[in-house]
């Protein structure tokens, strides 16, 4: 069980931490935004992240028998920065930084879904990697719905779809 002793104190640490800043990230989109359905959304992004946040916490009580609590400046560190939401442009800044969030955190359960032996916690961080990935498509749908463009639309191909 090496992946799940030592460093993998650290990982999950720092995934908590940034569960946390997801969590808070989302939730100021939300509290920041007039249209209602856009606020849902994130309200709901922000929800699901503290989902995260909660199995995280249990899996680390579980496997080192004791509480995490984040420091500040962890926590700082996890946060996504930068952002300023107002005008249309706000929004849009924001949606990318959340969709490049998203990618990184899919990319990062993904990594460490194949570093650990005890199959319960396999499927919590392939389970993850998963919802991450649901999130990424939410987000470019929402990107792709405010830009008036749909997102088959927006992939780089140079390919046609018919000969």
């Amino acid at each position: 069980m090496g992946g799940e002793t030592g460093d993998f104190r650290q990982v999950l640490a720092g995934a908590i931490c940034r569960e946390i800043g997801a969590r808070n990230f989302y939730k100021t989109i939300s509290d920041s935004i007039k249209n209602v359905e856009g606020k849902e959304k994130f309200a709901r992004l922000s929800g699901d992240e503290e989902g995260h946040r909660v199995k995280l916490e249990g899996w680390y009580q579980k496997l080192f028998d004791a509480k995490y609590s984040p420091g500040g400046k962890e926590l700082l560190d996890a946060e996504i920065k930068g952002v300023h939401i107002g005008e249309k442009a706000g929004a849009l800044e924001a949606l990318d930084l959340a969709i490049h969030a998203e990618m990184r955190a899919e990319e990062f359960y993904s990594n460490q879904a194949e570093t650990v032996e005890r199959p319960e916690l396999k499927k919590l961080l392939e389970q993850l990697a998963a919802e991450e990935h649901g999130h990424y498509e939410l987000l470019l749908a929402e990107r792709g719905s405010l830009t008036g463009g749909f997102y088959w639309f927006d992939i780089d191909s140079s390919q046609f779809l018919e000969d």
